[in-house]
C-alpha cells in the first residue's frame, strides 16, 4: 500500500426517493417547474400518494378532487396513453362530468394514488391554470399565485388576487365558502378568526416563495393519430440532449429563469434608460454618475420618468465616479501641449544610459 493512498471501498448509492422521481418525469413530460411541483406535493400530501382529504374527495399526491382529475384525464388523458380512459369520461346536461360504468369509474379515480400519472396532471394543471391567470391578469402569475389556482381554481385565484387588492380587508370565507370549509387552516386563523383576502393570499404565497418557475416553452401537443405506445413528447427546452452544466450565470441545468426577481433587475438594463445608455460620447455610457462639481440638473419630467419605471428598487452598487478629465473640458494651453506631444516621434534617447565598453 503507498504512503498517500486509501484503499477503494465500493460503496452502494442509494436509490433516490421514487415519489421524486416521478415528480421531475412529470414536470419534464409538461415544461412544468420541478421545484414548483415538489413544493406543491409537499404542502398538499408531504409526498404520500395515499392520504386522503377528511373533509373533501381529494386524493393522492396532489390532492386532486374527483371532479378536477376527471376533467384533466379527459383532457390529457390521450396524450399521455390514456385514451380508452378519457373516452369512458361523459358530461351531463349540468356540464359535470361522470363516469357510467363504476368499475372504470372507480379505476379513473384510483390513478390519482400513482404518482407518475399524478405527477403528468399536475404539471399539465400548472401550465393550463399558468396561460388562464395570465389571460386574466394581464402578467405572468407568480408561484404563490399558481399555487392559489391549484387550490381555487383558475377562476377562483383571479378573484382573490383582485380581492386582495381592491378590498383586502374583506374576509374571504364569504367569496369561498367550500374551499373554506375544505381548508379552515388557509382561511382561519388558530383561534378560528376568518382571515381576509389579503391574509388568504399572504398564507398561500409563502408556501410558494422563491419558488423558481419553468421557462415559458411547453410540451408540444401530440398528434392526433398518435398511439397510445408511443412515447409522450417531452418540452423542447428538457429534450435529451440539450446543454448540460453551467446554462447561464447564476442558474445550472434545469429551469432557465433567474435565481431571484433582485438578480433579473440587476443584470437588465432598464427600457426607459435606453436613450441615456446610446449617447454619443462612450464615457457618458460607462461612467453615468455625475461628480459633484460637475452635477446637471435632468429635467422633472425625465425624473419621473425614470421613478415611475422604476417598480421596486434594488440595492446594487452604484458604478464608479467619472473621471475629472472626462467631465471638464482641458484648457487651450493643455490641449496645445498635447497636439505638440503627439505631432512628433518619439524621442528614446532620454530613456537609454550609455555604458563605456570594457
Amino acid at each position: 500500500m503507498f504512503l498517500f493512498s486509501t484503499p477503494q471501498t465500493t460503496r452502494e448509492t442509494p436509490s433516490a426517493n421514487p415519489v421524486v422521481n416521478a415528480i421531475r418525469e412529470g414536470a419534464e413530460k409538461t415544461g412544468a417547474g420541478f421545484d414548483y411541483l415538489l413544493k406543491t406535493a409537499q404542502r398538499e400530501s408531504a409526498l404520500d400518494p395515499d392520504v386522503k382529504a377528511k373533509t373533501s374527495s381529494a386524493t393522492g399526491l396532489f390532492q386532486f378532487i374527483e371532479q378536477t382529475w376527471l376533467s384533466m384525464v379527459k383532457q390529457e388523458g390521450p396524450k399521455q396513453g390514456l385514451g380508452n380512459l378519457a373516452n369512458a369520461i361523459s358530461t351531463d346536461e349540468s356540464g359535470r362530468l361522470s363516469v357510467p360504468d363504476a368499475a372504470m369509474r372507480d379505476k379513473i379515480l384510483q390513478l390519482r394514488n400513482d404518482p407518475q400519472v399524478a405527477a403528468v396532471m399536475a404539471g399539465a394543471l400548472t401550465q393550463k391554470n399558468r396561460d388562464q391567470l395570465a389571460s386574466s391578469l394581464g402578467r405572468q402569475p407568480q408561484a404563490g399565485e399558481l399555487y392559489m389556482a391549484h387550490v381555487l381554481g383558475a377562476r377562483g385565484a383571479s378573484d382573490l388576487i383582485r380581492a386582495a387588492t381592491s378590498d383586502p380587508t374583506r374576509i374571504a370565507a364569504t367569496d369561498f365558502p367550500e374551499a373554506a370549509a375544505a381548508n379552515r387552516g388557509i382561511f382561519f386563523d388558530k383561534s378560528g378568526r376568518a382571515r381576509s383576502a389579503q391574509e388568504v393570499y399572504g398564507v398561500l404565497a409563502a408556501s410558494h416563495a422563491n419558488t423558481q418557475l419553468a421557462a415559458a416553452t411547453t410540451a408540444s401537443a401530440a398528434p392526433a393519430t398518435q398511439s397510445e405506445d408511443q412515447p409522450v413528447p417531452i418540452a423542447a427546452a428538457l429534450a435529451p440532449g440539450r446543454a448540460k452544466g453551467l446554462i447561464g450565470l447564476f442558474s445550472t441545468e434545469g429551469s432557465r429563469a433567474p435565481v431571484s426577481q433582485a438578480v433579473a433587475n440587476l443584470w437588465t438594463t432598464p427600457r426607459s434608460n435606453a436613450s441615456r445608455l446610446a449617447a454619443v460620447d462612450p464615457a457618458d455610457r460607462y461612467f453615468p454618475r455625475q461628480t459633484a462639481n460637475n452635477e446637471t440638473a435632468a429635467p422633472a419630467t425625465a425624473s419621473a420618468e425614470r421613478a415611475a419605471s422604476v417598480a421596486t428598487p434594488v440595492s446594487a452598487p452604484l458604478p464608479p465616479s467619472r473621471p475629472v478629465e472626462l467631465t471638464q473640458p482641458a484648457s487651450a494651453p493643455a490641449r496645445v501641449a498635447a497636439k505638440q506631444r503627439r505631432a512628433g516621434p518619439l524621442d528614446l534617447s532620454t530613456f537609454m544610459v550609455q555604458r563605456s565598453g570594457t
